[in-house]
């Protein structure tokens, strides 16, 4: 069996990038690192590279998405890239849109953990 990577501090950007809820960013990368992998809605190998690889590049769509808009993150899966938009876009209104029920649920926690009031789960 192989043990679990551990998942690297947060670089200096993702402060920059997740502005006040970088509490809560942080807060959804352990929970990726831990649950997610346990879960298996994400692999070992990815922990390493949350941040950069995962994180980051979904925060960055925040640039290109309209003010106010409604998202659908179809196919949310560990919720990526929904839930990282939607730390760095309260104005957004996010739903994360996926058909596998032990995915919902794990999407469900989060939303409910990180106070994502903007965010709705909905399986299908």
């Amino acid at each position: 069996m192989t043990e679990a990577a551990e998942l690297p501090p947060a670089p200096d950007e993702a402060r920059t990038v997740f502005g006040e809820f970088f509490p809560e960013a942080v807060r959804y990368a352990e929970l990726l690192a831990d649950a997610g992998v346990k879960r298996g809605l994400i692999g070992p190998r990815e922990v390493p590279r949350l941040w950069e690889r995962h994180l980051l590049n979904c925060a960055v769509l925040s640039e290109v998405v309209s003010e106010g808009v409604t998202v659908c993150d179809v196919g949310s899966g560990a919720g990526l890239p929904g839930i990282p938009l939607a730390l760095v876009r309260p104005d957004l209104k996010i739903t994360l849109l996926e058909p596998l029920l032990r995915r919902t649920n794990f999407l469900q926690e989060v939303v409910e953990l990180l106070g994502l009031e903007h965010v709705t789960v909905v399986r299908g």
